[in-house]
């Protein structure tokens, strides 16, 4: 476990911020602290870990997106992990994709509290409306190849036949390599790994082409 990743010294010792980014974190926390009374926003047992399990895991993604120039879309955002702290951070065209209504509601204040400039879908990734995306971004929704499906869905509305295929930049845990030999049973896949700085089993996977795999010639 990491120490005084809640202090700014100690956050910024693993990823920079400035003062004031950290002081919007800040307010993210209590705030959804609060509402965690009510509403389940994250799990129970990773409350007293937030600062590390949440807010760092997600700040990590920083350097995967700073020169993302285009629309970045979270699937499944939830509590706004990880794409309301990189709007925080800095990061422009992010557009949160969240079913259900209450933590949407959740998002806005936030959005509002930390005067960030974010788009909120209150939608399933199924319903959502085509965007061209430069990135999708995800943590913690689903396996891999349930992930590159919810993509190929979501690119299969375009009107665009020349539309590129966004980068793809998932947070995966331990497991992630079976998923990924799932995956590799259906598509092909042109990815980097990377070593999360928050969990020692845990990957950041960029992923930048997808390529179904031809069995026609099989007999």
């Amino acid at each position: 476990m990491l120490k005084n990743i809640n202090t700014y010294q100690g956050f910024c010792t693993n990823v920079f911020v400035s003062r004031e980014t950290f002081e919007k974190l800040c307010v993210f926390h209590k705030t959804l602290i609060r509402w965690q009374k009510s509403i389940n926003l994250i799990s129970k047992n990773s409350i007293k870990n937030i600062w590390e399990r949440h807010f760092l895991d997600s700040a990590q993604l920083f350097t995967y997106v700073k020169d993302v120039k285009g629309n970045i879309l979270d699937f499944g955002s939830g509590a706004g992990f990880p794409g309301l702290v990189l709007a925080i951070m800095g990061i422009k065209n992010i557009h949160l994709v969240e079913a259900d209504q209450k933590k949407c509601v959740f998002l806005r204040e936030m959005a509002m509290l930390t005067n960030v400039d974010i788009t909120i879908h209150n939608c399933r990734i199924e319903s959502l409306n085509n965007i061209n995306a430069d990135m999708i971004v995800c943590r913690a929704l689903a396996p891999m190849d349930k992930l590159i499906n919810y993509v190929d869905l979501f690119l299969s509305k375009s009107l665009n036949a020349k539309i590129n295929y966004p980068k793809l930049l998932f947070l995966k845990g331990k497991n992630y390599h079976n998923e990924l030999l799932e995956l590799n049973k259906k598509k092909k896949v042109n990815l980097k790994e990377y070593s999360s700085i928050t969990d020692k089993y845990g990957k950041i996977l960029y992923i930048s082409k997808v390529e179904k795999l031809n069995f026609n010639n099989e007999k």
